[in-house]
């Protein structure tokens, strides 16, 4: 149903009556109900139960009845967060997050609530209590992680968007491994209110859509209340190629993005090899330390306010994924991070997004162009194998830390396992990154 349409042509569609919101919503259950094996919800009832109508006082409303699901770490009242775990299986969101009230108040319709990486914790979406996330477009291969369920939605067409998290790529990671768009604003554009957190210095929410078009159509949406003046796009744009970020690439992936950049320089784009290695230095101890020192707070926290203090150990104590499990075990008994080392990692934060502004400034570059993951899709078999994390978030992680504005675009041809070109503007211009990769989104399609 979606594939072939913009976000923007449904929702004209259906404010002109040529759909309707029960006929798209049909459609969307009957999608999902075909496609049950890539478990790409968390269902605790029947699918019809979990999946809202609209709301009719809302009708001509922007988004009014487009489905969208929602990462089930993100509170909808009245619906299971889970968070992915079991220990949560009967906790109820007693109120909207903040960007669910936004996008109900647009008149969307809540489709449901995606599975995940247990906790965030990961980057395959294997879920030992609900299910591997399948991947639609590369049976048999891994559909990413954390937001894993999110990204299998949108590819699989049940629904043309779908809300994740990222905290350090958890959105454009899956978007890349399943061949759709993955956005991650400026770090604080959008309230995290609401979102069972792993770090509140690094988490964001961010959108899962068909397209760079749909994302850029969506933040618009968004973004409208104190909207900044909208950034003179002009012609010209110089993308840096960060050296470090360039290296060590699975074959396909370094063939296909540097196809992807030869498009573009052939069309009159300036692209420029820049030397980041101080960021890289800077950004290293940050990866592992902060989100693992902030998640024993923010986490707590986040139970209290839904009043689930008092099963915070039986949470803790009865997470499935045995890698998860072993992580936060460690953590509670005092092996990991000390505050001394997290003090130190803020401090570099600071730093690295001092020397990000400034490496766009001294280069004179206008974005950041690079392989969203290093590596080929992994095989499900590979889900287990201890390395695979850091080798997947290799390149992800610094906008996160540097608190840019990051959007994954895939880059491979229809009969290849799918690759992402990501995609990062300096801190603020979202809508200036959303702008060009809606034009090089032109330029590579063509081309793919």
């Amino acid at each position: 149903m979606y594939s072939q349409r913009t976000l923007e042509s449904l929702c004209n569609d259906l404010r002109n009556d040529a759909l309707s919101a029960a006929e798209i919503r049909g459609r969307a259950l009957s999608a999902e109900a075909n496609l049950t094996k890539l478990n790409c919800f968390i269902r605790g009832r029947d699918a019809e139960m979990h999946f809202g109508e609209a709301n009719k006082l809302l009708k001509g409303a922007p988004l009014y009845g487009i489905p969208v699901s929602f990462k089930d770490n993100i509170y909808v009242k009245g619906l299971p967060v889970t968070a992915g775990t079991p220990g949560m299986a009967d906790c109820i969101a007693p109120h909207d997050a903040s960007i669910v009230s936004k996008l109900k108040s647009l008149g969307a319709v809540v489709a449901g609530k995606n599975n995940m990486h247990e906790l965030s914790f990961g980057i395959t979406s294997v879920n030992p209590r609900w299910g591997t996330v399948g991947n639609p477009v590369a049976p048999g291969y891994l559909a990413g992680g954390s937001s894993g369920g999110c990204a299998a939605a949108v590819a699989a067409n049940i629904v043309p968007v779908a809300i994740g998290t990222d905290t350090g790529g958890s959105v454009r990671i899956p978007a890349a491994f399943c061949g759709i768009t993955g956005f991650r604003p400026t770090s604080g554009r959008w309230s995290s209110a609401g979102i069972i957190p792993v770090s509140r210095t690094k988490d964001s929410p961010g959108l899962l859509t068909r397209t760079a078009r749909d994302a850029r159509f969506l933040y618009e949406l968004l973004s409208r209340d104190g909207r900044l003046p909208t950034e003179h796009e002009g012609s010209r744009c110089r993308i840096g190629l960060p050296a470090s970020m360039w290296t060590d690439l699975d074959d396909d992936v370094g063939k296909y993005c540097r196809h992807a950049i030869k498009r573009l320089t052939r069309a009159g784009f300036e692209c420029i090899e820049v030397n980041d290695e101080i960021a890289s230095t800077l950004n290293a101890p940050i990866t592992f330390t902060v989100p693992l020192y902030e998640f024993f707070i923010d986490f707590p926290r986040a139970l209290f306010s839904v009043g689930w203090e008092k099963n915070i150990k039986t949470v803790f104590d009865n997470i499935g994924d045995d890698d998860v499990h072993k992580v936060v075990h460690a953590h509670l008994s005092g092996r990991l991070i000390c505050p001394a080392d997290y003090t130190s990692a803020m401090r570099n934060i600071g730093r690295l997004r001092e020397q990000m502004d400034a490496l766009f400034c001294a280069c004179g570059i206008d974005l950041l162009a690079y392989p969203t993951v290093p590596r080929n899709v992994p095989h499900l078999s590979e889900a287990g194998r201890p390395e695979l994390f850091a080798e997947v978030i290799r390149n992800t992680d610094l906008a996160s830390n540097a608190a840019m504005p990051s959007i994954t675009l895939p880059v491979a041809p229809a009969d290849a396992l799918p690759v992402g070109l990501s995609l990062d503007a300096a801190r603020g211009r979202d809508r200036y990154l959303l702008a060009k990769a809606t034009h090089i989104e032109n330029i590579v399609t063509r081309h793919r």
